[in-house]
């Protein structure tokens, strides 16, 4: 960062700077968002973690009760390597990704994938020790 933005970040009022992006589940509905994947190690086990950065929301599920996401709010979906389930999970947005990237392994897969623009289709799903605490869930996606 040059001095002068420094400058201009100092003189600006709090107003003025961009508000922290949400972490929070995305609203079910279809979003085009940038992917971003990462080998993680979540309670000893190998994971990946697909992170999404919203660019804009097409269409919501409900749009009496949800709200459209803002460019920049981030969210992130872990699918744990160790089970069929996760593995099944993961196999099914993986795959229109290595195609798009001409990828054959999730090694290849992780090192390539960085802010892919996507399109998903998404809903929440429930925690299942705390019904309050709900993610996203990754129904469809389709690189564009």
């Amino acid at each position: 960062m040059s001095e002068a933005n420094i400058d201009d970040l100092l003189d600006a009022t709090l107003d003025d700077l961009e508000d922290l992006p949400a972490f929070e589940p995305f609203s079910p509905g279809a979003h085009k968002v940038s992917v971003t994947l990462e080998l993680k190690e979540v309670n000893s086990k190998p994971c990946v973690e697909l992170s999404m950065k919203a660019i804009e929301t097409l269409e919501l599920a409900d749009s009496a009760k949800d709200q459209p996401l803002k460019a920049g709010d981030v969210t992130s979906v872990l699918y744990d390597l160790t089970n069929q389930f996760g593995q099944g999970a993961w196999k099914a947005v993986a795959k229109p990704l290595a195609e798009a990237l001409g990828t054959s392994t999730t090694r290849e897969l992780i090192e390539q994938c960085k802010e892919v623009e996507c399109v998903v289709l998404t809903s929440l799903r429930k925690d299942k020790n705390d019904p309050d605490r709900k993610y996203t869930n990754i129904k469809q996606l389709q690189v564009v």
